[in-house]
């Protein structure tokens, strides 16, 4: 440790997190860059948590860390976390840093972060994880790491052997990262009746056996190319899985996990709220980490019953008995934006559409700029459907995304584009359908929200009128 550079750069970041405070911003990574500006070696030279989790994957990451940071809460297990989602070394820095003292001791022994993947490279070769979960590989953001096999290396480079690893055996990508690691637990999905025989959509991210290249015969796919296939060549298939989701109640809305490595193979059931595949999969996350933890199923099964799921993710309000809806998914991210389409399109009654999924912050600046060739992955298709009635653009690529959806063979009759923000709700034909769904980039979610307070003020006026 350079303890010249070190306690300037501990106590100048205490001074900006404290500065932040006051003026009422959260400011996610930034304590950790002035750290990071002073002490280039700062993640290395100040001291880490007896217990560290990370939680990592393309999709689901900011859920999981939540919902387990909360359950820990609710089970009186105090520890830090980097809720805001600044998962890059400077957030990891920045969390670490504000549970410090000012002479750099850390005050709660125990801490459940979020960790960008890409970031493995930055984070790992100074902090080790007593767990490491991956939700998921897919491929991501076109500009920064589109290819998993690209992360996959990263991931595995980079990942201490002596962590424990809890893993998708679903997934054939992921479950075979960082072959380092012995202590390995898996977790998985039986067959739903809602399976597909293959993986859906225009882009596949796993088109052949990960091992040796031959043809994978799949027995079915919950989602994407996660489920159970088998490799024609070599042989080549899931491991075997120590938590499986046996059984879901969607009266009850309940989900069965079976504890296959225990005595007797014992199941547990657990609630769930808003049901969706990608969100069984978060809360299996949730669960198997927490047992691995120690909580014990009685604990995790009440904390889920009392906790509240993220909702910037899905928010759902009702008004004049019509729905209005967000979903947010990545920008830049033709998985996660197929399945929110997915999603609108599988939704009960007819629809008006708002799509808003241009990073605007890249238009801000001059020296970014964003890739739409990621349009072409991402399946507009599913919203060729004829409960949606309508779909309004807004954001600097709107054109773009327009020539999309025609290409994926929608009536442009229904096609919208608004330039101005402040239109957006009154472009939305609520008054003929029977909701209103706004799929949302992450850094759009203002613009989201103001258009959904916007229509629910419309529909409220046009009931008083009455």
């Amino acid at each position: 440790m350079s303890r010249m550079r070190f306690y300037p750069a501990l106590w100048a970041s205490k001074a900006a997190a404290l500065a932040l405070k006051v003026a009422g911003r959260t400011g996610g990574q930034l304590p950790g860059v002035v750290a990071h500006a002073i002490d280039p070696m700062f993640l290395d030279d100040i001291e880490k948590p007896e217990r560290v989790v990370f939680l990592s994957g393309t999709n689901g990451k900011t859920t999981t860390t939540n919902v387990l940071s909360d359950i820990l809460l609710d089970n009186g297990i105090q520890h830090v976390s980097n809720r805001s989602g600044a998962n890059i070394v400077n957030g990891v820095e920045t969390t670490l840093l504000k549970n410090a003292t000012l002479t750099g001791k850390q005050r709660v022994p125990f801490a459940v972060m979020e960790l960008d993947e890409v970031s493995y490279r930055t984070v790992m070769p100074y902090v080790t994880p007593d767990i490491s979960v991956v939700t998921n590989l897919y491929g991501d953001t076109f500009t920064r790491s589109a290819d998993p096999a690209y992360v996959f290396d990263i991931m595995t480079k980079y990942t201490p052997a002596s962590s424990k690893l809890v893993l998708n055996a679903d997934d054939l990508i992921s479950c075979r990262i960082a072959p380092q690691a012995n202590d390995r637990v898996y977790f998985s999905i039986a067959h739903l009746p809602e399976d597909t025989p293959g993986p859906q959509g225009i882009v596949c991210d796993l088109t052949a056996c990960p091992e040796c290249g031959g043809k994978l015969e799949y027995d079915w796919c919950h989602l994407r190319h996660l489920g159970h296939a088998r490799c024609t060549r070599c042989g080549f298939t899931n491991p075997e899985a120590d938590y499986v989701v046996t059984a879901i109640d969607h009266e009850a809305k309940t989900f069965t996990v079976q504890e296959r490595r225990a005595e007797g193979a014992p199941e547990y059931r657990y609630p769930f709220s808003l049901y969706s595949v990608a969100n069984i999969y978060n809360l299996l996350t949730v669960v198997v980490t927490a047992r691995e933890l120690g909580l014990s199923p009685e604990q995790i099964a009440a904390s889920l019953g009392r906790v509240s799921l993220p909702s910037e993710r899905f928010v759902e309000r009702t008004a004049g008995g019509k729905r209005i809806v967000t979903i947010a998914a990545k920008g830049e991210n033709a998985t996660a934006n197929s399945v929110a389409f997915d999603t609108i399109r599988k939704e009960p009654g007819t629809k008006a559409v708002f799509i808003v999924i241009s990073d605007a912050h890249m238009a801000e600046v001059p020296e970014d700029t964003e890739y739409t060739g990621w349009y072409w992955q991402a399946d507009f298709e599913y919203l060729n459907d004829p409960d949606i009635k309508q779909i309004v653009l807004y954001g600097c690529t709107a054109d773009d995304i327009k020539l999309r959806l025609l290409m994926a063979g929608i009536d442009p009759g229904i096609i919208e584009i608004v330039d101005d923000a402040s239109k957006i709700a009154d472009a939305i034909d609520i008054e003929h359908v029977d909701g209103a769904y706004i799929a949302h980039c992450v850094t759009d979610v203002e613009i989201a929200h103001e258009t959904a307070d916007k229509l629910i003020d419309r529909i409220q006026e046009v009931r008083d009128a009455r």
